[in-house]
């Protein structure tokens, strides 16, 4: 094979069979979000999960594992330990709730890594969503959202 042969062929656009479906489209935004974020938060030794239990945890104080678990779709198998590693931190406290159940709520340490991780949050979803009026942004929302909630 010639160089200009394989110069020709190595310049061809590929077509992607994938680009129009929304599925993939989904699937390729998802990871691209989910690594920003990750990056966002690495330097307060938090994963997304965690930043989303403490998240909840702060806006729901007395929250117990399982309501969380539900919320995020965590196996009680991963939520143990992800509540475990919070108040081994001291980012969460247990706490009496219902009967035998225990509740979550922030220590001052948790409120403070929430203020920043909100911040986090902010700056990075602006990275992605910079171009969207509010009302794409809002067309949006209800979009995603009808596509996982019941």
């Amino acid at each position: 094979m010639n160089a200009s042969m394989s110069g020709k062929s190595a310049s061809k656009k590929i077509v992607n069979p994938l680009d129009d479906m929304v599925g993939y489209q989904l699937r390729r935004a998802s990871v691209a979000m989910f690594d920003d974020l990750a990056t966002a938060l690495v330097d307060l030794d938090l994963r997304p999960t965690a930043a989303s239990i403490l998240l909840l945890v702060g806006a729901n104080p007395g929250i117990t594992q399982s309501a969380i678990g539900r919320v995020l779709e965590i196996e009680r198998a991963n939520m143990a330990p992800q509540a475990a590693m919070l108040t081994k931190r001291d980012l969460v406290a247990r706490s009496a709730s219902d009967g035998r159940s225990q509740g979550l709520r922030l220590t001052a340490l948790g409120k403070t890594i929430v203020t920043k991780v909100r911040a986090r949050i902010a700056v990075h979803e602006q990275r992605f969503i910079a171009e969207f009026s509010e009302a794409e942004k809002a067309a949006l929302l209800r979009a995603l959202k009808s596509v996982w909630q019941d």
